[in-house]
């Protein structure tokens, strides 16, 4: 497996708390779409989200980790949708006070609360949770490992583990890699083998996968009328040199996403 040169942690809450006016175009929500012909009218985002819950389960009495919940809307829409709780953790102060603030306004601030903590310490004691999940997270962190080791550790057994994550499908070249730090902060990612060798090796029990690049496959397809759609906006808060760089990061982003990378929904169990 490629060695990760990731940020650390503070720093990729940095770089994310540096951007948090660009997320709010796209309603904090920071994950792909999962989409639903059979309902053409489902947003797609709030429809990954969906699936994660099916996938879980829980109801009243039970409790879900969310690690590395960025703005709060997956965990929000959990608690919309079901009578479990939900903790959602981030590095960032900044990103856990709009998730704060959302919950409020969505009424569900009672059943989804949010703190600042490092998926790779998680300050709870083991067996704590019901249920965890993991969106678009590991691929952060440079001792994924580690964060899954602590994952299972707070996980009660039989407990559920969701990782919804890239991957890297085919060998990337230098430039690729390049545009990939310069879009995601790192410059490697795991490939849906190497995820299961390491989720096998922190403990877990395979329950089923999910291959769900035709998925990021149509994420990305949408990605150039959205950031026509939001160009003004983003020329006008951050002139006319960062909107052009931005442009330019987010349609290699795009490419990458379409033709070069995959995306995994796997279900796990803690024994």
């Amino acid at each position: 497996m490629a060695e990760n040169k990731s940020m650390t942690a503070e720093q990729v809450g940095e770089y994310f708390d540096d951007r948090s006016w660009l997320f709010q175009l796209n309603g904090f929500n920071l994950h792909i779409g999962y989409f639903d012909d059979g309902d053409p009218t489902a947003d797609p985002k709030e429809r990954h989200t969906d699936r994660l819950i099916e996938a879980i389960g829980l109801g009243p009495g039970q409790r879900l980790l969310d690690v590395g919940c960025g703005f709060g809307r997956p965990a929000i829409r959990f608690a919309e949708r079901t009578e479990a709780q939900v903790l959602g953790i981030n590095v960032s102060e900044e990103q856990i006070r709009i998730a704060e603030r959302l919950a409020g306004e969505a009424g569900v601030a009672d059943r989804a609360r949010f703190e600042v903590a490092d998926a790779n310490q998680l300050p709870y004691p083991d067996s704590s949770f019901d249920a965890v999940w993991a969106v678009e997270v590991l691929m952060y962190l440079p001792n994924r490992l580690q964060a899954l080791r602590e994952i299972r550790r707070v996980l009660k057994p039989g407990g559920i583990f969701v990782l919804s994550d890239y991957t890297e499908r085919v060998d990337l070249t230098d430039g690729q890699r390049a545009a990939l730090a310069s879009g995601f902060t790192v410059d490697s990612l795991p490939t849906a083998a190497q995820y299961d060798e390491l989720t096998a090796e922190a403990g877990f029990v395979t329950v089923r996968n999910e291959d769900a690049t035709s998925h990021l496959h149509r994420s990305a397809a949408r990605i150039p009328a959205s950031l026509e759609e939001n160009y003004p906006v983003i020329r006008e808060r951050g002139g006319e040199e960062f909107a052009e760089e931005f442009r330019t990061m987010l349609s290699t982003v795009a490419v990458l996403e379409r033709d070069y990378m995959g995306y995994v929904i796997n279900v796990l169990r803690k024994p």
